[in-house]
């Protein structure tokens, strides 16, 4: 743990005559991607309604340390960034596709060779009503660039060039049936079949396969109602183990009135996590409490094999800003994490809610989230905590808040949380072996965004994010990590914007190399309509 650099700062470099651009792009993900679209857009036209809107943005960076190298080392660079993106948005009679697609590409004057290539993300949710009111099939693309290490560089932008970086893709597909009994019992049987594929990290890593099967019946409209459910999970590792979990729960409910439900679970679970096979009684309480239309609170505690689980969320909104509060206690594991992506808080999550009540169409809205996020060049996802790359099953306690705020001039979006990881057996004991250095750890930050309008042309926006990981004792090891990140925006036009900036970053680690990083960066976003 305490060897220096063993996040990999650096980045590799790519073998000769093979510019890792065109590699990305022509990508398997690239191909089932435009194979999905395709097969939605096949259905007839006329009962369609399709929008399309894409943009591209060209932004040009001068960084005094283009690697995140320590000062000794670190190399100064002039970075050109491509980014071309496409939102899809389709609702037929029978079929929906929703999804956006960004395909950055970056060119570097000095250290090309080793560091120009492209970043894809995807993100494209369908779903095809084969039998009316009952049987679906509904499939996902998500294509995402994530950090391999909490203790490594998490830079700003992708820029910086980082070994910590690595691409996930996945693929899911999900035929469900859903109903309602003449007696009104809802129902609704559902089968995951998850495949995660990953490339560029720093150390060899493994392919996932998740298989996911739910079922849940309930009646919950009379004052004495009940709910049943079972969700048997089986997922394979390509050169490692395989987990496989089994449970049932039978919950009791009783509507005390309209806006509060209290609710018993008794249940049973059956599970292989080697070395150990676990099975355990499950019984616990819970509630659901909506003292308003616009506020919501969940509560519930369980009896599972590795202790309590445990779940609080609080969630209200007014028409000038939105709150929410998540703490909870539970085990998973990666292809888990990555299906609640994104990590961080999601920009367009807090702006939607932050619109709702003066844009009350969803898609009106999107669009609207969208090129408010484009004319002042935000990002899309504030900081987080790091989905953990493990062939383990983890235990995660968790606590995060989130703030958006909006106003006549000014909009503040703030995410804190607190994420503690450790890898654990069937048992429920710790491991503690040095291959799990890495997901034994407290996650702790804060990333806070202000926007404001300065004039009617001229918007001002500040990010400032502060991450913290601490090694879990008797570990020892700890980075810390600020960035700070200044834009200045204009329309140039009614599709155009300028905008130009700067920002500042530094990591500070007894378990890899420090590094600060000062740019300077200006660009152009022109959105096609």
């Amino acid at each position: 743990m305490k060897s220096r650099g063993s996040t990999g700062a650096a980045r590799r470099p790519h073998p000769a005559g093979r510019w890792p651009a065109f590699s990305a792009l022509s990508s398997s993900a690239t191909a089932r991607l435009l194979a999905a679209a395709l097969t939605f857009a096949a259905a007839p036209a006329s009962a369609q309604s399709w929008h399309f809107e894409s943009s591209v943005s060209v932004k040009e960076t001068a960084t005094d340390n283009v690697n995140l190298q320590p000062s000794e080392t670190k190399q100064s660079d002039w970075v050109t960034e491509l980014r071309p993106s496409l939102r899809i948005s389709e609702k037929g009679a029978r079929t929906s596709l929703s999804g956006l697609l960004v395909v950055p590409v970056l060119l570097y004057v000095r250290t090309g060779s080793e560091n120009s290539n492209a970043y894809p993300t995807a993100d494209v949710l369908g779903d095809a009503r084969l039998i009316d009111d009952w049987l679906h099939v509904e499939g996902q693309v998500l294509v995402s660039q994530q950090y391999f290490n909490p203790f490594g560089g998490q830079p700003l932008g992708i820029d910086n060039a980082t070994q910590n970086r690595y691409r996930s893709d996945t693929y899911r597909i999900s035929p469900y049936v859903k109903g309602v009994t003449p007696d009104n019992v809802t129902y609704e049987l559902r089968n995951n079949d998850v495949w995660t594929n990953l490339s560029g990290a720093p150390i060899s890593t493994s392919n996932f396969h998740y298989t996911q099967f739910t079922g849940k019946a309930a009646k919950t409209e009379t004052t004495i109602g009940w709910q049943a459910e079972f969700d048997v999970n089986d997922i394979a590792v390509s050169d490692g183990e395989s987990f496989r979990s089994r449970v049932v729960r039978l919950m009791p409910l009783y509507n005390v009135d309209p806006q509060l439900r209290l609710a018993a679970t008794v249940g049973y679970e059956d599970n292989h996590y080697p070395p150990d096979n676990p099975r355990d009684a499950i019984y616990g309480v819970g509630f659901e409490w909506r003292p308003t239309p616009r506020t919501k609170v969940v509560g519930s505690w369980e009896h599972r094999f590795f202790g309590p689980k445990y779940l609080f969320s609080f969630d209200h909104r007014t028409p000038l800003s939105v709150w929410t509060v998540r703490v909870a206690r539970d085990i998973s594991t990666y292809p888990q994490q990555l299906a609640s992506l994104p990590a961080g808080g999601d920009v367009s999550t807090l702006l939607n809610g932050l619109f709702l009540a003066t844009i009350p169409d969803p898609a009106e809205r999107q669009r609207t989230i969208d090129q408010f996020i484009l004319d002042r060049s935000l990002p899309s996802v504030l900081s987080g905590a790091l989905n953990l790359y493990s062939q383990q099953v983890l235990l995660q306690q968790s606590q995060t808040a989130s703030v958006g705020l909006v106003g006549t001039r000014n909009t503040v979006l703030l995410t804190i949380f607190n994420l503690r990881s450790e890898p654990i057996t069937g048992s429920g004991s710790e491991l503690t072996q040095l291959f799990t250095i890495g997901n034994n750890s407290r996650q702790t930050g804060l990333s806070l965004l202000w926007s404001r309008n300065l004039t009617p042309s001229l918007v001002f926006d500040a990010t400032i994010d502060r991450l913290r990981t601490v090694a879990n004792a008797p570990l020892e090891g700890r980075t810390n990590q600020t960035a700070l990140r200044l834009v200045l925006s204009s329309p140039l036009s009614a599709k155009t914007t300028l905008f130009a900036g700067a920002r500042y970053q530094t990591l500070s680690s007894d378990v890899a190399a420090d590094y600060n990083e000062a740019a300077a960066f200006v660009g152009v976003t022109h959105v096609f309509r």
